[in-house]
């Protein structure tokens, strides 16, 4: 009872740390299961035997059925003898109430042996539940889209419709949406940069065939310079989401928004990081196939977390057109593709 209560009370930590909550069930489990066995086992020590007086035979109480009766009754038992098992007031018993007092004796034992096994199945029911509750709410968590719980964001972001941005490139235009409604914190951190004009004449750094586009790199701004790839935001800078304020770190970086499961497949934006937790900036994905292995939620593929937060609308070709271009050694365009304007069209 009290497992399944436990699961109740912590049960909104199971969307961030299944696999610890897992490990508690399975100890809770046992030693419920450990439990019940010991107080079966108490109950069924504790049966008292009667010594009969008249044979000496020892017969367990908790065996007498209604069969055996008619021999109990038929004991000679003198008046005033002791019977072993019967407290010391009752223990001078009258031989016309000793099958009475037999089968109340009897009857104690079985029934806190039952009483034990029904709590002990009422708490492997508890926790069952506790499970299902658990999993129920993990299930909802991946639903909602607050950050570390903050639903505010998500409230603020939710009132407006989705944005969308024109990207011109000296290969042509592509049209993207950025999913404010599902990805505040992420979706307008890259608002508030290509609103402040970060991304013009920023270039395309790596190009991969078959993978991604990678973008938004201040350094890329000199194709060129071998820094292309390694740069971000200035660091402690702050942008809205909604009416509030979301810092960036000492090295431009914004939290990880792992909240809703959007898969890393052709013509989504995902955020671009070090490899370790939130190190994502300004810099993201242009996805040109499916590439489940980047998806957060894929540990058996990747330990790799990029988060979508975007897709591209319109434009599908010249996406593709950039990611068909011939590229050097370090999968940087030969002819450098360079952002001219990201403006907002709605």
């Amino acid at each position: 009872f009290f497992s399944g209560l436990l699961f109740l009370d912590i049960m909104d930590l199971s969307a961030k740390r299944p696999s610890v909550l897992a490990a508690f069930a399975v100890a809770i489990v046992t030693v419920s299961v450990v439990s019940y066995q010991l107080g079966a086992n108490a109950a069924q020590a504790q049966t008292q035997m009667v010594s009969t007086v008249s044979t000496g035979v020892r017969t367990p109480l908790t065996r007498m059925t209604t069969a055996s009766r008619p021999q109990v009754t038929s004991l000679n038992v003198a008046a005033g003898a002791e019977v072993q098992g019967v407290q010391q007031e009752t223990a001078m018993v009258d031989p016309d109430q000793m099958d009475q007092e037999l089968y109340i004796l009897a009857d104690g034992p079985q029934q806190r042996s039952l009483t034990s096994k029904l709590l002990g199945l009422f708490g492997v029911a508890s926790i069952v539940a506790g499970l299902f509750v658990m999993f129920g709410s993990r299930q909802k968590a991946s639903e909602e889209i607050p950050l570390n719980g903050n639903k505010k964001w998500a409230m603020a972001a939710a009132a407006a419709a989705n944005p969308t941005y024109k990207c011109t490139t000296t290969e042509g235009e592509f049209t993207v949406e950025l999913f404010l409604d599902q990805m505040p914190v992420t979706a307008s951190n890259w608002m508030d940069l290509a609103d402040s004009g970060y991304y013009n004449g920023i270039h395309f750094h790596r190009v991969i065939p078959n993978f991604m586009l990678q973008f938004g790199c201040p350094f890329a701004r000199d194709p060129k310079n071998p820094r292309c790839g390694t740069g971000g935001p200035d660091p402690n800078t702050s942008f809205k989401v909604g009416d509030q304020d979301v810092q960036r770190n000492g090295g431009g970086n914004i939290p990880d928004e792992l909240e809703v499961q959007i898969s890393n497949e052709p013509m989504t934006l995902s955020m671009a990081n070090t490899g370790m937790p939130n190190s994502g900036g300004s810099q993201f994905f242009i996805n040109t196939v499916h590439n489940d292995f980047l998806d957060y939620w894929r540990d058996d593929l990747s330990p790799s977390k990029h988060p979508v937060f975007g897709c591209v609308t319109d434009g599908f070709d010249v996406v593709m057109k950039i990611s068909g271009l011939p590229t050097d050694d370090r999968d940087s365009p030969v002819t450098p593709v360079k952002m001219i304007s990201v403006e907002r069209v709605n």
